[in-house]
């Protein structure tokens, strides 16, 4: 990779929320307990099951500071309770490699006290064709990065910000100009998605988007066929009731748009 991943991520605005760390382990703990007990959680095991058995990694990107940001101890706490639930009851654990420049020192240091299973890698620890094995995890990630990770280490399983909602202020023609592999991944859903009738998945798409379909005469045909990537289809696992789920709890935004794609 001739790009640090750190080029990947940019600054975005977060919610500050130093603590000492007493402060912290008795926040963290009453956070899993918040996610542990809650319908988004019943919800992801759920749909996570017929995967389970073969998810043996876990890469999370795009965390933020989690003992100094709101948001990210929450995503903190998903990610454990989530390794928790796959954890095999015998053979081989499940790994965990974490990441995010923003991390501090005593996030680095918590990561590492967890145990001989967990690291902080700047870049996934595991080969490509490995990826079947891993459950990615971005949960606030921004589309360089996305873009990056979906083209370098082809994840199976992704659970980050929903694929439509995330792109929507782009027009076609403009996503596949800047990310033109989330393009076709775009397009793989979309496609994937009208061939079931009936399907209960339906594409979200903005006031202001709407208005721009309503006025475009055409657009440019776009070649997603001239796009190499690993992937020929994409499906929604779940997106919590299009997001209902998420709505509304002690979480706040933390887990905004928060959707587990498969992509094959």
């Amino acid at each position: 990779m001739t790009e640090s991943l750190e080029s990947g991520f940019r600054q975005v605005r977060r919610t500050k929320e130093p603590r000492g760390q007493v402060g912290f382990d008795v926040s963290l703990a009453k956070h899993r307990e918040t996610v542990r007990s809650s319908e988004m959680f019943k919800n992801l095991k759920e749909h996570l099951e017929p995967h389970s058995k073969d998810i043996r990694r876990v890469r999370c990107l795009a965390i933020g500071s989690f003992h100094e940001e709101f948001a990210a101890l929450y995503q903190l706490a998903l990610l454990l309770e989530t390794c928790d639930h796959l954890k095999p009851s015998e053979g081989e654990p499940i790994r965990v490699s974490v990441y995010d420049p923003v991390f501090t020192t005593s996030d680095q240091d918590f990561i590492k006290n967890l145990g001989p299973d967990w690291s902080v890698d700047e870049e996934t620890p595991w080969e490509p064709s490995e990826a079947r094995y891993v459950l990615f995890f971005l949960p606030h990630a921004p589309l360089d990065l996305t873009e990056r990770v979906v083209t370098l280490d082809r994840p199976h399983l992704w659970l980050a910000n929903h694929i439509v909602k995330h792109t929507d202020r782009y027009t076609k023609l403009q996503l596949f100009d800047k990310y033109p592999v989330l393009s076709k991944l775009l397009n793989s859903l979309v496609n994937a998605q009208e061939s079931v009738p009936d399907s209960e998945f339906k594409p979200f798409v903005s006031r202001k988007n709407r208005r721009k379909n309503k006025t475009r005469i055409q657009e440019q045909v776009v070649d997603y066929s001239a796009i190499p990537t690993h992937f020929s289809k994409c499906k929604i696992l779940t997106d919590f009731n299009n997001g209902k789920t998420l709505a509304d709890q002690p979480w706040i935004n933390s887990f905004s748009d928060l959707t587990l794609h498969l992509i094959e």
